[in-house]
């Protein structure tokens, strides 16, 4: 078991040091240091008005973000899916 979570951690280091994940905190940073895109992510989530979330979705720290989000989430779902067939194979050989 601790082996496994050597690798988990191993794991977990590594995809934190990707150029995906890098690219993802940039973004977040710059995210944070928009102002106007923070008061209208404020905003959006009190009244759920469709207007502001138009203008969060044109602004192009947020929109950056999103892609970046999406390449990240990519390279977790080939893990997930490699982890999967690995397992898969473990229970046959059993």
């Amino acid at each position: 078991m601790e082996e496994l979570i050597e690798k988990v951690e191993n794991l977990k280091e590594t995809i934190s040091k990707t150029e995906e994940a890098n690219r993802l905190n940039e973004l977040n940073k710059k995210i944070m240091q928009d102002k106007e895109l923070l008061k209208d992510i404020e905003e959006y989530n009190k009244n759920q008005d469709e207007r502001i979330k138009e203008r969060i979705i044109k602004n192009p720290h947020f929109r950056e973000y999103k892609k970046a989000e999406t390449d990240f989430n990519l390279i977790i779902l080939g893990i997930n899916q490699k982890l999967k067939e690995l397992s898969n194979e473990r229970k046959g050989c059993i």
